[in-house]
């Protein structure tokens, strides 16, 4: 029976992303709302425009499985006007020369008071974080989550002794929503603990099936192994364009009972490859109070360089700054010192 119904859903899933979605006649569709909160409904929806929140935009992904991917949007579509109710969004768009009409069914009223609910008053409208926030598309963002069963621990130093895990959670949460408008593609999670998992291009709808599939599992962790994946992939896009971004790798760990390649191996090599300094920044971001992790990590932003390593590429963020400023606010201050620094060594 579970078999038949799988074919089933596999079958009506073909049918309805084949069949065109409704034709439209030639009307506007009135947005209501701020332009901003539909990006962010968007993309809790599975589906992620194009041109920073403005409209006519394109659609630049869908997540399978959403509710996007069942409303008969096609990537690539030119969306041409919005229309938002309390039970979904309804999208006029453009597919070569036609005018067609897609409503992506969501709950847009609880996600407007589940934003409002967390109180980050600068990621609707025009702020003074904003100039901050773009600087993020001038770089290649990578988030690596340790998932490791150590991150589920709690009295560890988390406010409301929350475990690490969901702590973190929380702090990827809050700065996927503050960022989303802004940024343009997105950024890649690596989820790792002995082995890892990537997943590319995260929308706000592929952050939530990660929290609501993905715990902590697994007795040891080898961040060597997907930071040396990340890197590899950076290294080998180099070599196929000219043009290419600085590489941020934000690895947030507890850096306990880490396994695998000694990670200062992984980096030198790593600064070895390098054209210049700030090009690539991998920066550790202790989760939960540890003496090790300290040690660990402190050890390879202070004495990397006399060690052999070419650039001075690793900055730690020890738990206590972390702690009270936020994932946001520690990413942005590097990301600031990358694109900053970066332009200036290109230019010379």
């Amino acid at each position: 029976m579970t078999v038949k119904l799988s074919i089933l859903a596999a079958a009506l899933f073909a049918l309805v992303a084949s069949l065109p979605v409704f034709a439209l006649p030639e009307k506007k569709i009135t947005l209501y709302g701020k332009i901003d909160e539909f990006s962010y409904l968007c993309s809790s929806a599975g589906v992620r425009l194009s041109g920073g929140g403005k409209l006519p935009a394109y659609v630049d992904k869908i997540s399978l499985g959403s509710a996007a991917s069942y409303s008969g949007l096609r990537q690539g579509d030119k969306v041409l006007q919005a229309q938002v109710d309390d039970h979904g969004i309804i999208l006029s768009i453009d597919r070569k020369g036609k005018t067609y009409q897609a409503r992506i069914a969501t709950d847009v009223k609880g996600l407007k008071a589940q934003f409002e609910s967390r109180k980050i008053a600068f990621s609707f409208g025009d702020s003074p974080f904003d100039k901050d926030l773009k600087l993020l598309n001038k770089c290649d963002l990578v988030l690596l989550l340790d998932r490791s069963q150590s991150m589920s621990d709690t009295h560890a130093g988390c406010p409301g002794d929350l475990s690490k895990w969901v702590w973190t959670k929380q702090q990827i949460d809050n700065f996927f929503l503050a960022v989303d408008r802004t940024m343009e593609k997105g950024f890649n999670l690596v989820l790792f603990n002995d082995s890892y998992q990537e997943r590319k291009d995260v929308t706000l709808w592929d952050l939530r099936q990660v929290f609501d599939t993905v715990k902590p599992a697994g007795t040891r962790k080898n961040i060597s192994l997907p930071l040396e994946s990340v890197l590899k992939d950076y290294f080998y896009k180099r070599k196929r364009t000219s043009e290419h971004k600085p590489c941020l790798l934000v690895v947030l760990t507890d850096g306990v009972e880490n396994v695998g390649q000694p990670l200062q191996e992984v980096l030198i090599e790593a600064s070895k490859k390098l054209e210049h300094q700030d090009e690539v920044t991998v920066v550790f971001m202790q989760v939960g109070d540890s003496i090790f992790a300290e040690e660990l990590f402190d050890d390879l932003d202070q004495n990397l360089v006399a060690k052999g390593a070419r650039y001075h590429m690793v900055d730690y963020q020890p738990f206590s700054e972390l702690r009270n400023r936020g994932l946001l606010f520690e990413i942005l201050k590097v990301v600031k010192k990358v694109v900053t620094d970066g332009s200036s060594a290109q230019s010379k």
